[in-house]
């Protein structure tokens, strides 16, 4: 057999890289993946199917060509039509018309997309370690690195489509309902010094445990101002854990997880010298795990009597990034802060809410 010189199909892959990446629409990309694919079947006819690392640069825009496929396919923006939940784009198609005019299969088109989910600098270390490991390029071991990054994109967009629904829902006071509940209680409760009170109440207005189960905003309970699917933290003492858990389900929320606050200071107390609070986190309806986890200790400085720190907040909207100002509320809230509906007894929210 005549054996076909490797640069015949090597030579052609940098031009098709180029016009892969340079793709604008779902049929551009497919072309080239179709030409990608045939350029390493050629090479596998040609006697090089055993050859790893001289096929390797054709295995690798085959999967370049998908990640950008999927990337385009990513962006035809779909809302929910009628009958079943189909898929309508803005083309004003169903998305599986979509595809079936481009020329694709909903597997194929699910199979890009998980992908290119895949951010393009880490594109180039996919490849790499499957070439550490001296094997081509599969479906399969391109899913198993692009999970984690999929998985942040499908909870983000389903993020998105609480926060829409709630957006199109609005209250008639135009207060919530709200997806995102920070809470800090100015509860009444005593704390332990020796020779002296130094109870919360000496700084701000408290309530007792009944009225923050049943705090009202314009006559509304937490749990009517909530949106279906939501989460909240809740500030608590280590001493009040209790007291926390029972506000939590009063409110409409199952308790989760926990995080502590380490105020580097020595406080109060009566059993232990109290240096960290607790923050309670619970859920409700079916909410989408946040995008990015942070490690469950904050270390931040103590500021005035009670107050959180900042950067505590803006672990929060890490987390959960796609909501704002009009699905994120801080309730009891000692300030104001962009990207977040506020209400407590010092913000400006206050009087206009009750």
């Amino acid at each position: 057999m005549k054996i076909v010189p490797i640069s015949k199909f090597t030579r052609r892959l940098p031009v098709l890289r180029r016009k892969i990446m340079q793709a604008r629409t779902a049929e551009e990309a497919m072309q080239g993946l179709a030409a990608a694919d045939a350029i390493e079947e050629a090479m596998c006819e040609a006697g090089y199917r055993k050859n790893t690392e001289v096929i390797r640069p054709a295995n690798e825009l085959r999967f370049v060509a998908r990640w950008r496929l999927g990337q385009l396919l990513a962006k035809v923006e779909r809302d929910t039509g009628p009958g079943r939940g189909k898929k309508v784009s803005r083309l004003g198609t169903s998305f599986r018309s979509y595809l079936r005019d481009v020329g694709l299969n909903k597997n194929r088109a699910n199979e890009c997309e998980r992908i290119g989910a895949i951010p393009e600098e880490k594109l180039t270390k996919a490849f790499s370690e499957t070439a550490r490991e001296g094997v081509l390029n599969t479906v399969e071991s391109m899913f198993t690195f692009a999970r984690p990054f999929w998985k942040i994109k499908v909870r983000s967009k389903r993020h998105r489509a609480i926060r829409d629904a709630a957006a199109s829902n609005t209250m008639p006071e135009k207060f919530g309902p709200f997806t995102v509940l920070y809470a800090d209680p100015p509860t009444d409760f005593e704390t332990y010094t020796e020779g002296s009170y130094r109870g919360p109440n000496q700084h701000y207005p408290t309530l007792s445990w009944d009225e923050i189960n049943n705090f009202k905003i314009g006559g509304k309970s937490i749990r009517q101002i909530m949106h279906d699917n939501a989460v909240l933290f809740l500030w608590c003492t280590s001493s009040n854990l209790e007291y926390g858990l029972d506000i939590m389900s009063a409110w409409g929320f199952t308790f989760k997880a926990s995080a502590a606050w380490d105020k580097g200071k020595q406080g109060t107390g009566l059993i232990f010298r109290n240096m960290h609070e607790v923050l309670l986190f619970g859920d409700r309806g079916k909410m989408p795990g946040p995008l990015y986890v942070p490690p469950s200790l904050f270390r931040y400085p103590r500021g005035e009597h009670s107050a959180k720190p900042p950067e505590i907040r803006t672990e929060i909207e890490r987390m959960y990034p796609d909501y704002n100002a009009d699905t994120r509320l801080e309730l009891f809230s000692r300030s104001d802060a962009p990207g977040w509906t506020h209400f407590g007894f010092e913000t400006s929210t206050a009087q206009a809410a009750e």
